[in-house]
């Protein structure tokens, strides 16, 4: 009888899971995921301050593109921190409540993790790509093939600024021939419906 029921607890305990196993058990899942979690926040504190360093370079070189455009990820890290640390202490009210929530909370610190860094690495393009843009202003050169009809010659000559090229369609060489122009002929609609 002694022999059976051994062997009946052993089966009972060999079927049950262990208490690490248990949803919202205190065992060394839990203290793992406390210690990720506090770890991702860190890691998103230390991007804070990096992009922090990124806006003060922006702002010393008085570049307002580039604070533009770190402020901008600066001010979704920000949020993202805050999501995450929210998120840290629903964790440790639901190890401490032994509730099953908590997978859903560190999920959302480790996923907050993952955008400040995508976010990190923006920033620096922020600044480094934005870098290479020249504040001087554009200048265009314009050189003129030889063998160009000229004012003077049977062709119609090239436009000068101010001038209205619709004014001389009727005449050609300084208005000593003129002409009719075609009458234009528009197609008709393509479809009837509009």
């Amino acid at each position: 009888m002694r022999r059976n029921l051994f062997v009946l607890l052993a089966a009972a305990l060999a079927v049950s899971p262990t208490l690490a196993e248990q949803p919202g058990a205190g065992g060394p899942g839990d203290t793992d995921k406390l210690e990720a979690a506090a770890a991702n926040i860190a890691r998103m504190k230390a991007a804070l301050k990096q992009v922090l360093g990124r806006a003060e370079q922006a702002r010393n070189e008085k570049d307002v593109v580039k604070l533009n455009c770190v402020n901008e990820k600066l001010t979704q890290i920000k949020s993202l921190i805050k999501v995450a640390e929210q998120a840290d202490i629903a964790l440790h009210e639901s190890i401490a409540t032994k509730d099953s929530g908590g997978a859903a909370e560190f999920s959302k610190v480790a996923i907050a993790r993952t955008k400040v860094d995508r976010l990190r690495a923006d920033s620096e393009q922020c600044v480094g790509q934005l870098a290479y843009m020249v504040d001087e202003r554009t200048t265009v050169e314009v050189e003129q093939p030889t063998g160009l009809p000229s004012a003077g010659g049977n062709g119609l000559g090239v436009a000068n600024r101010g001038d209205n090229p619709a004014e001389g369609v009727g005449r050609i060489d300084g208005g000593r021939d003129t002409f009719t122009p075609p009458t234009i002929v528009r197609p008709p609609p393509a479809s009837p419906f509009r």
